[in-house]
C-alpha cells in the first residue's frame, strides 16, 4: 500500500474519532460522514489527501452531479450532493489544523466545496411534503393481517409510530419496560432508547383512535403472556430465521433480540403503504401526519405547546417549521376564504354613534 494512501486511511480515522468523542455525533451521523468520505475516495483514486487543491474541489463537485443513485438510477438529489460536499468540507476544515496537513491545506481551497445556493435552499426548504393522512394510517390498519406473529408485529410497529411520533430508530430500541399502556403514554429513555441527540422524554398516545391503541395494547400482553417477554426484552424483536419445510432458510417466528439497525422497519412501514394501494410512504413523513392531525385538535396556545412537548421538542417554532406546512392545496383554499371574507376590523377605530 503506497505511504498516503495509508496517511489518507489514519487521518481519516482519526477524523472519525474526532465526529464521535469530540463533536458527540451519533453512530448514523459518524456513518453517513464516513459514507460520504467514501465517495470522495473512491473519486480520488488513492491521491494523497494533503494535494488537495481548488480544481480539486471543482473537479469533484463537477464528478458528483454526474453521479447516479445505486438503486434507482436516478441523478443524486441537490440534497444528497449537499450533504456529500458538507461532510467532505467538515474533513478537510479539520485537517487544516492537524500537524503535517495544516501547512498544505488552505481554507481558501476548501470554500470551493460549499454546495451551490439551490441545493442549500433545497436542503433547508420547509415546504410541503407528501404523508399520509389519518384516514389513511386507520385504514392501513384496519387491513393489514394479522395471522402470524411477525404480521402482528409489522402491524403493531406502524401503530407505534403514529402513536408516538417515535423515529423508526428509536422504535426498534424500545423495550417493554419503557410502555405505560394503563396511562397510555412511552417513557423514551436517551440511555437506552435510540432518540436524536440521546435526549429522554415522556409521549402519550397521539389521538389515532381507541382501535389502533388496542393494536399496541393487543402486541404487549402477547408478548408477555404468551411469549414470557419481560420489560427488558425488546418491543419489536426481530425476525427468527431457520431452515424450514423446504429445507430452506425462512422466517419461523420472532427472536428476543431487537433489530440491528432500522432498515427493516422502514422497509416494513414502505411495504405496507404500497400493499394497501397506497403511496410509498417513508417513515419520516409520520410526523408530518402527525402536526396535520393538530390543526384536528389544539386550539389554544397551550394545547400546540402540550402537542409540540408531546413529539420531544422543546420548541414550538420546531414543530411548526419542520412539520407544520400547509398543503398547496389548503393554502389556495384558505386564500380564497380570505379574500371572500375582507379584511378584519380595526379594532382601535373610533365608531361613530
Amino acid at each position: 500500500m503506497p505511504k498516503h494512501t495509508s496517511d489518507n486511511l489514519r487521518i481519516k480515522r482519526k477524523h472519525l474519532v474526532w465526529l464521535k468523542d469530540a463533536k458527540g455525533l451519533s453512530q448514523s451521523s459518524i456513518d453517513k460522514a464516513a459514507a460520504s468520505i467514501a465517495i470522495y475516495d473512491k473519486w480520488l483514486k488513492g491521491k494523497d489527501y494533503r494535494a488537495f487543491h481548488s480544481e480539486r474541489a471543482r473537479a469533484f463537485k463537477r464528478h458528483l452531479q454526474g453521479l447516479r443513485n445505486e438503486r434507482t438510477g436516478a441523478p443524486l438529489s441537490a440534497a444528497t450532493i449537499n450533504g456529500v460536499l458538507r461532510d467532505v468540507m467538515k474533513l478537510f476544515d479539520w485537517m487544516a489544523d492537524q500537524p503535517g496537513y495544516k501547512s498544505r491545506i488552505s481554507r481558501a481551497d476548501i470554500a470551493y466545496l460549499t454546495p451551490d445556493r439551490k441545493s442549500e435552499q433545497a436542503r433547508r426548504s420547509t415546504l410541503w411534503k407528501p404523508h399520509p393522512s389519518p384516514e389513511q394510517v386507520n385504514h392501513l390498519l384496519s387491513i393489514m393481517p394479522a395471522e402470524t406473529v411477525i404480521q402482528r408485529r409489522d402491524r403493531t410497529l406502524i401503530a407505534f409510530l403514529f402513536l408516538t411520533g417515535s423515529r423508526e430508530g428509536a422504535a426498534i430500541t424500545v423495550r417493554l419496560g419503557h410502555v405505560d399502556p394503563a396511562n397510555k403514554c412511552v417513557q423514551f429513555d436517551g440511555r437506552s432508547v435510540d432518540t436524536k441527540f440521546g435526549k429522554s422524554f415522556t409521549t402519550s398516545f397521539f389521538p389515532f383512535g381507541y382501535d389502533v391503541e388496542r393494536i399496541l395494547r393487543d402486541w404487549i400482553t402477547e408478548l408477555r403472556q404468551d411469549l414470557l417477554f419481560s420489560d427488558t426484552d425488546p418491543l419489536f424483536p426481530k425476525t427468527r430465521v431457520a431452515v424450514g419445510p423446504s429445507r430452506r432458510f425462512e422466517a419461523v417466528g420472532i427472536a428476543r433480540e431487537p433489530w440491528a439497525g432500522p432498515s427493516s422497519a422502514a422497509r416494513i412501514f414502505k411495504q405496507a403503504f404500497v400493499k394497501a394501494g397506497l403511496p410509498p410512504f417513508s417513515p419520516h413523513r409520520v410526523r408530518d401526519t402527525i402536526a396535520e392531525l393538530a390543526k384536528l385538535h389544539c386550539r389554544t396556545p397551550e394545547d400546540y405547546k402540550a402537542w409540540s412537548q408531546n413529539m420531544g421538542h422543546d420548541d414550538v417554532m420546531t414543530t411548526f417549521s419542520s412539520y407544520g406546512s400547509v398543503s398547496p392545496g389548503r393554502q389556495v383554499e384558505l386564500m380564497g376564504r380570505f379574500r371572500r371574507r375582507g379584511p378584519l376590523p380595526d379594532e382601535d377605530a373610533v365608531i361613530d354613534e
